[in-house]
C-alpha cells in the first residue's frame, strides 16, 4: 500500500514536473531577455554626464536641457547602439546665449523636440579618443547624420573643429568608463530649427519675464545676464592681468 502510495505521489509530481517544464522554460527564456535589454540599455549615461558637469559651471545650460530630456535622450541612444561607449560635444553656455534670440522664451527649455534633436545631435554611440578627432573627417551622430571634422582650422588657435565649432581636446572622462565628453564653443543647430520651435512655443511677456505656454517663467534672460556678466568679470581679469605684466 505504502508502495502504491508513492507511486502514485512520483506520478503526480513527474506529471505536474512535465506540465510546468515548457512554461519554466519559456519564463527563463523572457527573464533572460529582460536581463539583456537592461544590460544593453545606457540607463546612466545622461546622469553620468550631468555629474561630471558638476565641476563645469560654464557647462551649467546644457546639464540643465540633458536633465529635462533625460528620458527621451536615453531611449533615443540606445537604439542601434554597436560601439563601445559615448562621446558627448558639451557646448558652453556662451554658445547658447550668443545663438539664442533675447526677450523670448528658451527655446530648448520649452520645446521637447528642438531639445531632443539637437542634444540627440551632439552624442556619437562610441567613445572617441583624441587621435580620432585628429585623423577622421566625418562622424556620424546619434541621430544618424553626418558631421564634419576640419583639421588645422584657419584661426590657426585649434587643431581640429567639428561643424565649425573649436574643439577642447582635454576629454572629461566618466568616471565609470561609459565615455567621454568634449567642449565645444558652438550648438550644432540650425537657425531654421531655432525659429521653428519659436513659432511652437509664443511666449507671453510680464513684468518678471516671459512665460511659456505652460505657465512657467522663463529665467533666460537672468541666466543670460549672468554668464555675460561671468564672462566680462574674466576678460577685465584677464586685461588687468596683462596690463601688470606689461609694466614689469
Amino acid at each position: 500500500m505504502v508502495g502504491t502510495k508513492t507511486s502514485f505521489t512520483s506520478y503526480c509530481c513527474s506529471g505536474w514536473a512535465a506540465r510546468l517544464s515548457p512554461v519554466f522554460l519559456v519564463l527563463v527564456a523572457v527573464f533572460h531577455l529582460f536581463a539583456m535589454e537592461a544590460n544593453a540599455q545606457p540607463s546612466n549615461i545622461v546622469t553620468e554626464i550631468r555629474q561630471a558637469f558638476a565641476s563645469h559651471k560654464e557647462l551649467s545650460r546644457v546639464a540643465n536641457y540633458l536633465n529635462l530630456g533625460e528620458k527621451e535622450i536615453l531611449q533615443s541612444l540606445v537604439k542601434g547602439q554597436t560601439g563601445s561607449g559615448y562621446t558627448f560635444f558639451a557646448p558652453t553656455n556662451w554658445a547658447f546665449v550668443r545663438m539664442l534670440p533675447q526677450d523670448i522664451s528658451d527655446p530648448f527649455f520649452v520645446d521637447s523636440k528642438l531639445r531632443h534633436d539637437v542634444l540627440l545631435h551632439h552624442f556619437v554611440r562610441r567613445s572617441l579618443t583624441k587621435d580620432d578627432l585628429l585623423t577622421k573627417s566625418e562622424l556620424i551622430m546619434a541621430d544618424e547624420k553626418s558631421s564634419t571634422l576640419t583639421h588645422n582650422a584657419p584661426n590657426g588657435d585649434v587643431p581640429v573643429q567639428i561643424n565649425k565649432a573649436n574643439i577642447n581636446l582635454e576629454a572629461i572622462r566618466l568616471a565609470s568608463g561609459m565615455g567621454v565628453i568634449y567642449v565645444v564653443d558652438q550648438v550644432f543647430v540650425t537657425p531654421q530649427q531655432i525659429d521653428e520651435a519659436i513659432r511652437r512655443h509664443p511666449a507671453v511677456e510680464t513684468p518678471w519675464g516671459p512665460i511659456d505656454p505652460q505657465g512657467q517663467i522663463n529665467n533666460q534672460d537672468v541666466e543670460s545676464q549672468t554668464v555675460v556678466v561671468d564672462l566680462v568679470a574674466e576678460f577685465l581679469r584677464e586685461e588687468a592681468a596683462a596690463a601688470a605684466g606689461g609694466h614689469h
